[in-house]
């Protein structure tokens, strides 16, 4: 009786510790050998950095980069909104675009209207600049694509288009000096008064040398690319160094970035920092409104004293253009947040 009753008590103790272990694996914090891979981006400060890449004519082979690109950005806007400094989306602030400014994605209030511009200069006589606005809240990420092909620009937010306009080939100079048509992200060259620099979070810069349609866009837009890649895909910062002073080009392209700063002013300001990505997380990926539309109608009037003001010699000027917006009011109350795993 003695002997079947210690048993009883040694296998009640020996059930409770195994259930107390398996709680225990259950409830315990991952160990950090096998936490998730931590998803970085760049923040940048307005005042005093960026990221200079390689120039056009490398990272495309060729100058087809002036009649054909398409350019997506994972973005996040800082308050305040800057206003623009000149007549065009050039003189905003660069989140994505090429030096000395003729084709990019900007940010900034212009004309009176706070806006994410995607525009290009074709220098024609009929339009010059060529814009696309597209609405955007600050301090949330937005997803825009510049898509350039076939004498048009599209712009896409969220994968769906938001704007067209005809736009002849973009005006560069693949000849030029090497820190010209050079591309750039989150600033453009940086005069003393500090223009052109974006303030924001900046993730998953992708460069095709092709045209990519809104299904495309849609179908990678919440997922980091995996290599083989396809050989249209010219350069790719994921942003996965996480440190350093130096952007990889994660296509295998050898496009890399190089962290710029402002030197010997006051504040001297910094280089870009690495930060912890919060675009990316757990959850579903969002599936989009059935009802989701954007539609944006221009016209332009041609002001025959106003002339571009940053025109390189050889250039002649053409009479600037006034953007005239007529959004469908549904864009207006529409804005999500994806939140899904990177």
């Amino acid at each position: 009786m003695l002997i079947s009753k210690n048993h009883h008590q040694k296998r009640v103790l020996f059930l409770t510790i195994l259930i107390l272990m398996v709680l225990g694996m259950l409830f315990q914090k991952p160990s950090p050998g096998y936490a998730d891979p931590v998803n970085y981006a760049l923040e940048f400060d307005g005042w005093s950095n960026y990221v200079a890449t390689k120039k056009e004519v490398i990272i495309f082979g060729d100058s087809s980069w002036q009649s054909k690109k398409s350019i997506s950005v994972w973005v996040k806007p800082l308050e305040p909104s800057p206003v623009c400094t000149g007549p065009d989306p050039g003189s905003c602030q660069l989140i994505v675009g090429d030096r000395p400014r003729f084709w990019g994605i900007y940010r900034g209030i212009l004309n009176g209207e706070d806006r994410i511009w995607v525009w290009n200069f074709d220098n024609s006589p009929t339009s010059g600049f060529d814009v696309i606005p597209i609405i955007y809240e600050n301090n949330q990420w937005i997803h825009i694509t510049l898509v350039h092909h076939n004498n048009r620009l599209d712009a896409y937010r969220f994968g769906f288009l938001a704007g067209s306009r005809e736009s002849g080939n973009s005006v560069g100079f693949d000849g030029g000096p090497a820190d010209q048509t050079v591309l750039h992200i989150g600033g453009g060259f940086t005069p003393p008064d500090r223009k052109y620099l974006f303030k924001g979070l900046i993730d998953e810069v992708r460069v095709y040398n092709r045209a990519l349609s809104g299904e495309e866009i849609r179908a990678n837009i919440y997922n980091e690319l995996s290599s083989p890649f396809e050989s249209a895909l010219k350069a790719y910062y994921k942003m996965s160094d996480g440190s350093g002073l130096t952007l990889s080009d994660d296509s295998g392209n050898g496009n890399h970035g190089t962290f710029v700063h402002i030197a010997g002013q006051d504040p001297p300001g910094t280089y870009p920092l690495w930060v912890t990505s919060d675009l990316f997380g757990s959850g579903p990926t969002p599936t989009l409104p059935p009802t989701f539309t954007v539609t944006a109608t221009f016209t332009s009037t041609p002001s025959p004293t106003a002339t571009p003001t940053r025109l390189p010699p050889g250039f002649t000027p053409q009479p600037s253009i006034t953007p005239t917006r007529t959004l469908d009011p549904n864009t207006n109350n529409f804005l999500f947040l994806p939140m899904v795993r990177k």
